[in-house]
């Protein structure tokens, strides 16, 4: 922070100014993302481009769409829809749409043609088998970025014919093994981490290639795994494996690289600590 913030407020007052907000231009504005995704993996993965300003076109299957209307949170749905559902798919367009008759994979191939980004998330294999596969895409729009979200990529022992949930990927990962205390068993985070996380990945990759795309003139298609993706966020977790041929113990509140940094329990509540240097841990043990 400036020592003097006044000049730096003045500035932070007319960037963040909330009227002029929808007059901004947007970063994303002028691609196209045609979504084929259910739940939470893929559909947060349009999502994310869309609030950058990307047009997204949201396709659901009928008779039921997205199963993420129906999966509500202790039974609790707004308006018939559940609030799960409406924070994965803000900023995008709906169309019902059976990929399965001709005509149905025809009028996809047509939005395809017209489209910058594909972003899918259903079981290995299942777009090829469809015909509106990347390869198949790639012949109509040799431009298109093709996003593939599957649990755990679409080659490998693992893939042929296998969903992914969040749940899966948090233990296949490892993330679960090393999360909770060490005389109770593995625990997965409360909210759904494994989805979100690899989400973000798969929308970094995706602008990676809209970027070479610019370099290149062509397209590409991404393979992002959701266990791969979680195994990308465990720090020294699997390093550590490996050299020393241990597995990482489970911790609870306490970070082991850090200690005391943590969460203790206090007379009044919780406290969360984080001390990193003689800088920080001294006054913290003169204030205890």
């Amino acid at each position: 922070m400036p020592s003097d913030p006044g000049p730096f407020r003045a500035f932070a007052e007319r960037a963040f100014d909330p009227a002029a907000i929808p007059g901004k231009p947007e970063a994303l504005a002028g691609v196209r993302v045609l979504e084929v995704a259910t739940r939470i993996f893929g559909p947060a993965t349009a999502d994310y481009l869309g609030l950058f300003g990307a047009e997204v076109i949201k396709v659901e299957m009928p008779p039921r769409g997205d199963l993420m209307r129906y999966v509500a949170p202790e039974g609790f749905f707004w308006k018939e829809v559940s609030p799960a559902f409406l924070s994965l798919n803000r900023n995008k367009l709906h169309v019902g749409l059976d990929l399965h008759p001709p005509e149905g994979k025809e009028l996809f191939l047509r939005l395809a043609e017209r489209t910058d980004v594909v972003v899918e998330n259903l079981r290995a294999g299942t777009m090829d088998a469809w015909g509106v596969g990347y390869l198949q895409l790639r012949e109509r729009n040799p431009r298109i970025v093709y996003a593939a979200n599957s649990g755990f990529g679409q080659w490998g022992p693992f893939s042929a014919g296998r969903a992914s949930y969040d749940a899966t990927a948090q233990a296949v990962s490892g993330f679960s093994a090393v999360t909770g205390f060490p005389d109770q068993p593995p625990m997965k985070a409360g909210f759904w981490v494994g989805d979100y996380t690899a989400a973000l990945m798969s929308a970094t990759a995706i602008l990676a290639a809209l970027a070479a795309r610019r370099k290149t003139g062509e397209g590409q298609m991404i393979d992002l795994s959701q266990a791969e993706a979680m195994i990308r966020t465990l720090d020294w977790t699997w390093p550590y494996a490996g050299l020393t041929g241990k597995d990482r113990a489970r911790n609870g509140n306490v970070d082991p690289s850090y200690p005391p940094s943590g969460i203790y329990r206090c007379r009044d509540g919780f406290v969360a600590v984080s001390a990193r240097d003689e800088d920080e841990v001294i006054p913290l043990a003169h204030v205890v």
